[in-house]
């Protein structure tokens, strides 16, 4: 055990490649996946006597919606489904709460989110040394929908907190999902160190906030050194 293992007293984790695996997927339906969940909320509009199709659902929901996404790195936070939702509602003429419908559509890629193989056990193994674990997220809908996939594989029991950009109104490599996760938790930035699998969002964000960062390596290695690095999660163990 190292000098700074001693001192940790929480781990931040990101999600999406560090602990759940979406086969390639940005955390929203693309594809196939897209196009089913698609299917689904057309046919929930319309069992509730709603007429549209594709291009109605295309032109007041998604095709503005994903013009935000598209910019929301420069404008620092998620895109904002709301202002389209009620568009889709006014136009279907239903009342449905907004995780439903958002629900729906993610339902297909939902189904195909499985943890990495070894995430549940390093999650009990660190409960067991008496660390304050939390997770820190990049995600483009509510956070509610990522902690059911969470739940549905038991890994939620484990987190003292979940903190998710689109719910926060912040999102990395902006430091304030981890500073609020540190404040929380009344921890120190000393005492954490936060585990990503991009360099370019995650590591810079550890580093503004001033905890240790450990990279769990990927394809995304453009941007700053971590202080450490591991090529599976289990190695995580070790340095902590």
């Amino acid at each position: 055990m190292t000098a700074a293992s001693n001192r940790t007293r929480a781990v931040l984790f990101d999600m999406g490649g560090v602990l759940l695996n979406f086969q390639g997927a940005p955390g929203i339906p693309v594809g196939k996946l897209d196009f089913r969940g698609r299917e689904a909320l057309l046919h929930f509009l319309a069992d509730r006597g709603a007429v549209l199709s594709e291009d109605d659902l295309d032109r007041d929901l998604f095709g503005p919606w994903r013009r935000r996404f598209q910019r929301r790195r420069e404008a620092g936070r998620e895109a904002d489904w709301g202002p389209h939702l009620r568009r889709l509602r006014k136009r279907a003429r239903v009342r449905t709460p907004t995780r439903t419908l958002l629900g729906i559509w993610f339902r297909p890629l939902a189904e195909t989110v499985v943890p990495l193989a070894d995430a549940r056990e390093v999650l009990e193994a660190l409960t067991r040394q008496g660390k304050r674990l939390a997770i820190v997220s990049n995600v483009p809908l509510p956070g509610s929908l990522y902690r059911s996939i969470l739940e549905r594989h038991g890994l939620a029991q484990y987190f003292a907190q979940m903190y998710f950009s689109y719910d926060e109104g912040h999102r990395k490599p902006s430091p304030a999902l981890i500073r609020r996760a540190l404040a929380d938790l009344a921890i120190a930035p000393s005492e954490a160190v936060l585990i990503g699998d991009r360099r370019s969002v995650d590591i810079i964000a550890g580093r503004l906030a001033g905890v240790r960062t450990i990279w769990l390596r990927s394809d995304d290695g453009g941007g700053p050194s971590a202080d450490q690095d591991i090529d599976e999660l289990s190695e995580l163990l070790a340095l902590v």
